[in-house]
């Protein structure tokens, strides 16, 4: 038997774009932490992270005291294959072995892009992208994002 399709789940379906593994959201994008969100119903029921609410709708809910993490490194992506629980200290643990942990607000484009400019005034980059200089150089020669 075939599972019926909520109607909040058909609206969420509305705002992703499958690729070969991710999907990708293509809804609303915080711009402050790079993660994209969606509205759960009403004005009143607010909004949360796209991906905890794919996690939710297809695996069930997220343990106390954890956070849903992204396998793929992609916070634009809700498969729920590639979504997990886990700790604070796990997620920060996942950032500073990706090389992202001081510059999380920032998504893979931008992170391309900074490296595409390399030889720009760093003040002026990271004035533009949120990001101190030495952040700027340390994603332009490698340090940081290493996986990108």
């Amino acid at each position: 038997m075939v599972r019926k399709q909520t109607p909040m789940e058909g609206r969420f379906l509305n705002h992703i774009e499958k690729t070969d593994s991710c999907w990708l959201w293509t809804g609303a994008i915080n711009k402050k932490n790079g993660y994209g969100y969606f509205g759960l119903g009403t004005r009143a029921d607010g909004t949360d992270a796209a991906h905890k609410v794919a996690y939710q709708m297809w695996n069930g809910d997220i343990p106390e005291g954890h956070q849903v993490r992204h396998k793929c490194k992609n916070r634009h992506c809700v498969n729920p294959e590639h979504l997990e629980s886990g700790t604070a200290r796990e997620n920060a643990l996942d950032r500073h072995r990706d090389g992202t942990m001081y510059q999380t607000h920032l998504v893979a484009e931008q992170v391309l892009e900074i490296r595409r400019r390399k030889g720009e005034n760093l003040r002026l980059l990271g004035e533009e992208f949120g990001v101190g200089k030495s952040g700027i150089w340390l994603i332009q020669n490698g340090y940081t994002w290493k996986h990108i």
